[in-house]
């Protein structure tokens, strides 16, 4: 009699980037292998002295013997900001497009890690390549960064489609579109699965062009007398595309402002993407000395990071570049969300030393997304014809939206995934979820995880303050000068009368701890509490309190 075998299976488990917006980072496991899609990072919204966030990887470590790589997908931070992360834990290669790892070296090269010890392999569009048991090739999408790809994944599931960040503009600044006819012969062979970014689903229509920014921004800057100063994503190399073509038309020099920017001008350069004229590009002291009509600046910083470029412009306080009364400021960008106060401030500060401030309130086609609208994710399932899908990259509300897109286009397995979800497709069996793998973010300082039990003490400083106790005692344990109670962020009217008062209640704590000859935990424990409270019952505020305990020995402290 002969036994069926059991349909071989496509695990899914999404480390980051679904049910949120940034961090992805996504496994992919068959046959005992496993391979990540894109190890990107997001930004903390909080002021806890974090720098970066990264995926948990716990569920790759923990099978580290079945890593056989990553693929990435372009070069923004939320797709490689994390691999250095990783492979400070696992030697693993990575694939990815040239640009994408031109950023990588760059990256891991800042955590002092020798080109020769890093397995970096280049992509090319329509190029196949293996990894362990999966096949990949790449295709190329348009997107607001230089060489973007998806990806058409063979395994044992069937073929999946990857979108990576796409748009359909046909006329993007660098001439490269989106593959449409790839994706719909990928479509006419048969695709299991589409996975498919969500990120603009919200936004109907379809997405601005490039070519409609280039004309804008040409517009700006051809009736404009004065300096023009140009914010972007440094990452934008469509758009460093154009401003090279407008400054040349309008016979601007340009200055660059910004590490970032000049990072990514050199790497686009090297690999031919970029050809600013040498003879355009000056220095910022150069810049200062031509006429303010001359001039052409291109700067980072558009979300207000406070030690960027535009920041310190708009301070006046950037040590190479002063603006003046009637210069320009263009905001080539969008704002991200959350940092809505920060930007507005930022238009402030320029505003209020005379210098004009445009952006997409008052120019909406000084910016494009560079993620496609509705009609275009739209489109990319009708291209496809997708057997099953599961929507990519976005909250929970952007991942519900996109799946309903895809019933409504005649998609009947459809699965909404979030982080941490395990999920299996087979050739013929459906998506299901099949558990939970462990998930969460990883605070970071420079290149150091911060402890949860760190950040958690961190938000309870900022909401309720810190009050110091600090204690001298004797060898029999008692006080062998006065207590000292000093604070630091603590909410009210904490005056030396109150705190005199705290000073007093923990007086007499040690006090009845000597009688009681309690333990040392016990009597910081009893002093701890004393003075909280008496903070408590004057101002209704319980802020953190740190005890110090001083030994004295024949009544002085040592």
């Amino acid at each position: 009699m002969l036994v069926a075998k059991p349909e071989m299976t496509l695990r899914i488990i999404p480390l980051g980037g679904l049910g949120e917006i940034g961090m992805n980072c996504l496994a992919l496991e068959q046959r005992g292998e496993i391979v990540l899609i894109d190890c990107g990072v997001t930004f903390p919204a909080e002021k806890n002295g974090a720098q970066i966030i990264h995926p948990r990887f716990d569920y790759v470590l923990e099978r580290r013997d079945q890593l056989r790589g990553v693929v990435i997908t372009h070069g923004h931070e939320d797709h490689i900001g994390a691999l250095p992360y990783l492979l400070d834990e696992i030697d693993v290669p990575v694939w990815g497009p040239p640009h994408a790892l031109e950023l990588v070296r760059l990256r891991l090269g800042e955590w002092q890690r020798q080109p020769e010890t890093l397995k970096l392999t280049a992509t090319k569009p329509g190029q196949t390549f293996e990894v362990g048991s999966f096949g990949f090739e790449p295709i190329r999408v348009t997107h607001s960064i230089a060489d973007a790809t998806a990806l058409a994944i063979r395994t044992d599931a069937g073929l999946i489609v990857h979108t990576g960040d796409f748009k359909l503009d046909p006329f993007p600044a660098d001439g490269e579109v989106t593959d449409e006819a790839r994706f719909a012969e990928l479509g006419d062979a048969g695709v299991r699965l589409l996975m498919s970014d969500s990120t603009n689903v919200d936004s109907m229509g379809t997405s601005a062009s490039e070519r409609d920014v280039g004309e804008e921004l040409e517009r700006i800057v051809a009736e404009s007398t004065t300096r023009v100063v140009v914010g972007i994503f440094a990452s934008n190399v469509q758009r460093l595309l154009h401003l090279g073509r407008i400054a040349e038309r309008a016979k601007r020099r340009i200055v660059l402002l910004g590490r970032s920017v000049h990072n990514h001008v050199r790497i686009a350069t090297q690999l031919g993407r970029l050809g600013l004229r040498s003879d355009t590009v000056v220095s910022p002291d150069i810049g200062m000395s031509l006429p303010r009509k001359d001039v052409l600046v291109i700067a980072s910083g558009t979300q207000a990071e406070p030690l960027a470029a535009l920041a310190r412009l708009a301070s006046g306080e950037h040590p190479r570049m002063k603006l003046e009364p009637g210069d320009r400021v263009v905001f080539s960008s969008r704002i991200i969300p959350g940092n809505d106060r920060a930007v507005y401030d930022l238009y402030a500060a320029f505003l209020r030393r005379g210098i004009e401030v445009l952006s997409r309130a008052t120019h909406p086609s000084v910016h494009a997304s560079g993620h496609a609208h509705r009609d275009e994710q739209r489109r990319m399932i009708e291209l496809t014809c997708p057997r099953a899908f599961v929507p990519l990259h976005g909250t929970l509300h952007h991942l519900h939206r996109h799946a309903a897109l895809a019933r409504s286009l005649g998609v009947e397995d459809v699965a909404v995934i979030e982080n941490g979800d395990i999920t299996e497709i087979g050739l013929s069996a459906p998506l299901s979820k099949k558990g939970r793998a462990p998930v969460g973010r990883v605070f970071t300082a420079d290149t150091s995880p911060i402890a949860d039990e760190v950040l958690r003490e961190r938000e309870r400083l900022a909401m309720r303050g810190v009050l110091t106790v600090a204690i001298t005692l004797s060898p029999n344990g008692e006080l062998s000068a006065r207590p000292v109670v000093d604070q630091s962020g603590v909410v009210g009217e904490l005056n030396r009368d109150v705190l005199g008062r705290a000073e007093r209640a923990v007086e007499a704590a040690v006090e009845r701890a000597a009688l009681d000859k309690l333990p040392r935990g016990e009597l910081v424990e009893a002093v701890r509490l004393a003075a909280r409270r008496t903070i408590d019952a004057q101002l209704g505020q319980k802020p953190l309190v740190i005890v110090s305990v001083l030994e004295s020995t024949d009544g002085r402290p040592d």
